[in-house]
């Protein structure tokens, strides 16, 4: 006999609540600070400065996510539809921009076109759009690439044969069926694009999530900054219904076969072309960056400038490490809890399970102002000890971690979970199994590629992570993305060289180990 579930019964409803309550609450309270508005400060604001960010907010999302797009997209298919030389080695190391930040990349650049271009000409909208889109087009390219690789070859050689060319073929064909995927990519892109500071503040571009810190720190006015801050949870919002119409209904159906749509082999001119665009990209992404931190690193030593007032280096990297790995754990054990809860409560728990993802979706200041609201209303209770403060501690900080990033544990674990055979769970189960052991013993050994892939993205989110970390770093804990914040504010690149370095060489390890588990079937947050 079968008995249909009921939301509402069983301590597992009651859990998937409380945990989607929690990781809502943050942006939950944003908006709502709406609803009683600094009448005079946003009359100031719109009378100075604001249609000025909304201007440029739009257009550097529109100019970051079009690039990406067509680099990310267009990478992706050089690497899995050609074959040459080095073919393979390029398309892994294609995805290592991911483990610098757009912060680093953009002082870097600045500083190496200032002398050439001069300073009025380098700090624009369209270099900064060129550096973010550098940083940021591995989001499409990974999307894309999975996409190409699992499409079947005799879609090609069915255009092929009904007299389209290679590229007609490609245009018409493979780039449509991957829509989705590369939908998914580009409202990535554009989510980090929103939630950017230290890029846009580097290059003088107004943005509305730079207005949102220079109100909180210029005037003090918390609740100002919230109600600014709602006006990014409008443009998430729209983003993400913009990116659900372009995906539509589309699906494919994959092939379970890795490389599909490679083995043309190609030579002489086109071959070069090929390697050209693709090592190309690399340079500008990788290789010059990293080569001009490492100088500027080894002038640091020399100068004995790598500590700050706070501590050493070894001090802010135990920071960071700190703060993302108890951010991946928690976003590990909670999203794993809630995939395994959620998937037998049928719309109820896939609803839950969005709302409690509900903080990937809006930016970094969002998520962070929400925290202190939320904290600081919490504190007021007086529940426990007053010498206890949520606010302005640890716990505090891995919570907005955890709210902003919990998507990517979630929706990675989820998506991998569900690929393990059903005949597997349902042979554990008549073996006496229950739901527990066979969650722990079959489905999550089966889907460690996925638990990997999910670990790693939210370990180096968190490590990159500026907004959040700045806003919300308590007493004792200064990350690394924060000495390079402090250090580009004040235009000096020698010390600034030397966090960005180690958030570099932590994550790109991270980064290979991703992509091993891309390799072996684990699929990107979508």
């Amino acid at each position: 006999m079968t008995v249909a579930w009921r939301p509402g019964r069983g301590p597992g409803w009651a859990l998937l609540v409380v945990v989607s309550v929690v990781m809502a609450a943050p942006v939950a309270v944003t908006v709502w600070s709406i609803t009683d508005p600094s009448v005079e400060v946003w009359r100031e604001l719109w009378r100075t400065r604001l249609p000025g960010m909304i201007v440029e907010t739009a257009m550097l999302v529109a100019l970051v996510v079009t690039g990406t797009v067509i680099v990310g997209t267009a990478l992706a298919w050089l690497v899995t539809a050609h074959e040459f030389r080095g073919r393979r080695l390029l398309s892994w190391l294609l995805m290592t921009p991911i483990a610098i930040p757009g912060y680093v990349l953009g002082f870097v650049w600045l500083d190496t076109l200032q002398g050439p271009l001069g300073a009025r000409a380098v700090r624009s909208i369209w270099l900064c759009a060129a550096v973010l889109i550098v940083s940021l087009y591995p989001y499409v390219y990974v999307f894309a690439w999975s996409a190409f690789r699992e499409q079947s070859p005799r879609t090609i050689d069915v255009a092929r044969t009904l007299g389209r060319s290679s590229f007609a073929a490609w245009w018409r064909v493979v780039v449509p069926m991957a829509r989705p995927s590369i939908a998914a990519g580009a409202a990535l892109v554009a989510m980090e694009v929103l939630t950017d500071v230290g890029t846009v503040r580097l290059f003088n571009v107004s943005t509305i999530a730079d207005g949102v810190l220079r109100v909180w720190f210029g005037t003090g006015n918390r609740d100002a900054a919230a109600e600014l801050a709602v006006l990014l949870v409008v443009a998430a919002a729209s983003l993400i219904a913009v990116e659900r119409a372009l995906r539509g209904r589309a699906r494919y159906t994959q092939t379970g076969a890795r490389d599909a749509t490679s083995g043309r082999p190609v030579t002489g001119l086109r071959a070069a072309a090929v390697n050209v665009a693709g090592w190309g990209v690399l340079c500008i992404a990788v290789v010059v960056p990293v080569a001009r931190l490492v100088g500027w690193a080894l002038r640091a030593h020399r100068l004995g400038q790598t500590e700050t007032i706070s501590g050493d280096l070894g001090f802010h990297t135990a920071s960071s490490l700190k703060v993302a790995g108890a951010a991946t754990i928690a976003c590990l054990v909670i999203g794993t809890t809630m995939v395994f809860i959620a998937r037998d409560r049928g719309r109820w728990g896939a609803a839950l399970g969005r709302l409690a993802s509900l903080g990937y979706a809006v930016p970094g200041p969002v998520v962070a102002i929400g925290v202190v609201v939320t904290l600081a209303a919490l504190d007021r209770r007086g529940w426990w000890s007053g010498e206890v403060l949520l606010v302005g501690s640890l716990a505090g900080l891995v919570y907005a971690m955890v709210v902003r990033f919990l998507a990517v544990a979630h929706h990675g674990i989820g998506a991998s979970v569900s690929k393990v055979s059903a005949s597997a769970v349902a042979s554990a189960r008549t073996l006496g199994a229950g739901p527990l052991r066979v969650a722990t013993r079959v489905e999550l050994p089966l889907a460690r590629a996925g638990v990997i892939a999910a670990a790693t993205l939210v370990a180096i989110d968190s490590l990159k992570e500026l907004p959040v970390t700045l806003l919300l770093r308590p007493f004792g804990i200064e990350p690394l993305p924060v000495w390079v914040w402090q250090a580009t504010s004040e235009s000096l690149w020698v010390q600034a060289s030397v966090p960005s370095l180690m958030i570099v060489a932590i994550g790109m390890p991270l980064v290979g180990l991703l992509l091993w588990s891309v390799e072996r079937g684990a699929q990107v947050v979508s």
